[in-house]
Formats: structure tokens, C-alpha cells, sequence
């Protein structure tokens, strides 16, 4: 018997949206495996918060996430062609949002030609879950949870950011479901992650639903 390929479903958008506790909750109701996002493992992350750090550390920051994405987007693999589904908060294709904000435009095509590289024979999400909210929602979302790691993450980065998850509006990079969660504190609020969650699931036809995750979803 041919084994049936696994499902990747991935929960983007900017930071704040409450792709994380989405991703893990349709993970439990749909029987995949949640997979997050290994970004604390970035050495540059903290001096890119930092004031000034973009222009200084944007090329290595994004360079360390791509190289660990290759090798989180291959172990995905593995679980998939031995017919697990998966759920992420992140996507591959949106290293290319991140690194056109943070990387210098000369070395951003040196940037695209790794990602293409590296990424060519690896599989790619095939629903996106992307999320958004109003901007001074997630200014204060991100203080309030008061990392400080992220104490130097100003607006205009929020901005661009959700500018370019935007984009994929007129060209997704895989069908792709919208939710806005600015009236939607999914971390926080048990009604917003049911609201959620119901959106997920009702975006699938039921036939769809137990094709990819079987008759528990």
C-alpha cells in the first residue's frame, strides 16, 4: 500500500498575532504534530533589537534563520513522507518578508539565491494560516508580554512586516486562509482561540478535513 503523504498547515503573520497559540491548538484538535519555530537557537537575534541593530546584524540575523530553517524544513520532511501531519508558525517563504526589510538591497540577491538553493527539493506548506492585526494592536500586545528581547522592536518594523505578508494577498504562496485578530486576543482569551480555531476548521470542506487529518478532526 502506497503511504499517504503527510499535511503541513502553517500558521504565519507578523509577531503578536497569536500564530503560536493558534498553531498549537489546531495541532491538538487536528491530531498533527505541532513543530515551532526554533527562534531563540539565533545568536543575532538579541543584538538585532537592539538600536541600530537592522543595519548591522539584518544580513547575519536572517542568514542564521535560513540555515536553521533548512534544517527544521527537513526533519518536517521526514515526518510527511512517513505520513504525519504537521502544524508550524512559520513558513519558509516568509524568510523572504523578513530578510526584504532587514537585508541590504545589494545583498538581498545573494540572500534570494541561498533560499533557492537551500530550499528547492524541500517541501513547502500546503494551507497557510495567515494572521493579522491592526498595528497598534500589536504594538501593545508586544508590550505587554514584555519580552526584552523585543523591547526595541519599533513600529515602522511591524509595519513593513505586515506590508509584506499583505503582499501574498495577490500571489499566496500556497491557499492560504486570512483571519484578523485584532479583536482576537488568541493567547489570552479562550473565546478568541475558539473562534479561531473554528474559522481553521470550517475553512476546510469536510471531505478535505478527513483526507487530511482523518475522521478525528
Amino acid at each position: 500500500m502506497i503511504r499517504r503523504r503527510g499535511t503541513w498547515i502553517a500558521c504565519v503573520g507578523p509577531i503578536g498575532v497569536g500564530k503560536s497559540t493558534l498553531a498549537a491548538i489546531v495541532a491538538r484538535r487536528t491530531g498533527a504534530e505541532f513543530v515551532p519555530e526554533r527562534f531563540g537557537e539565533n545568536p543575532f537575534l538579541a543584538r538585532f533589537y537592539e538600536p541600530g541593530g537592522i543595519a548591522r546584524w539584518g544580513f547575519q540575523t536572517e542568514v542564521s534563520f535560513l540555515t536553521q530553517r533548512v534544517d527544521q524544513v527537513g526533519e518536517i520532511a521526514q515526518r510527511l513522507a512517513a505520513g504525519h501531519s504537521v502544524v508550524t508558525d512559520f513558513t519558509p517563504q516568509q524568510n523572504l518578508i523578513f530578510a526584504g526589510i532587514t537585508v541590504d538591497p545589494m545583498e538581498f540577491g545573494l540572500y534570494k539565491d541561498l533560499y533557492d538553493r537551500l530550499f528547492e527539493a524541500l517541501p513547502r506548506p500546503d494551507r497557510l494560516i495567515c494572521l493579522d492585526a491592526q498595528l497598534r494592536v500589536i504594538m501593545n500586545r508586544i508590550r505587554r508580554r514584555n519580552r526584552s528581547m523585543e523591547s526595541g522592536i519599533s513600529s515602522d518594523y511591524i509595519r513593513k512586516l505586515r506590508n509584506g505578508y499583505a503582499a501574498w494577498r495577490e500571489a499566496p504562496p500556497a491557499p492560504t486562509l486570512w483571519i484578523d485578530t485584532s479583536r482576537m486576543p488568541i493567547p489570552s482569551d479562550l473565546v478568541a482561540r475558539a473562534n479561531a480555531l473554528d474559522a481553521v476548521m470550517h475553512s476546510f470542506e469536510p471531505e478535505t478535513r478527513e483526507a487530511l487529518f482523518g475522521k478525528t478532526a
